[in-house]
């Protein structure tokens, strides 16, 4: 899913692989190969270039962890709606998990 995503993330912003790479600070040598391998999911970024490339991509870094696309949605939403707006939704969906019956 992350790789995916990255991907998806990448080419709205458009730019290609190597902006991308320059961008988080990787270097010239490994640049753009890196960057593929990320979105092809061969290769997994740590913890820190991947929080570098959601900061850079403009997207939450759990939008490209999320398990699922339907959560990633729901993250990216929340995203963009205002620490008010994000503590209602919050408070909404903790309402609907206490009435909802337990798996």
């Amino acid at each position: 899913m992350f790789a995916k995503r990255l991907k998806e993330a990448r080419l709205a912003l458009g730019i290609s692989q190597r902006e991308l790479g320059r961008r988080i600070g990787l270097s010239e040598e490994v640049v753009s190969s890196r960057i593929t391998r990320y979105e092809l999911g061969t290769s997994e970024p740590d913890f820190a270039t991947a929080s570098k490339l959601a900061k850079e991509l403009g997207v939450p870094l759990a939008y490209l962890l999320a398990d699922n696309d339907v959560l990633a949605d729901i993250i990216f939403a929340a995203a963009s709606m205002t620490p008010a707006e994000q503590r209602k939704l919050a408070a909404e969906l903790k309402a609907k998990k206490k009435g909802a019956p337990k798996p």
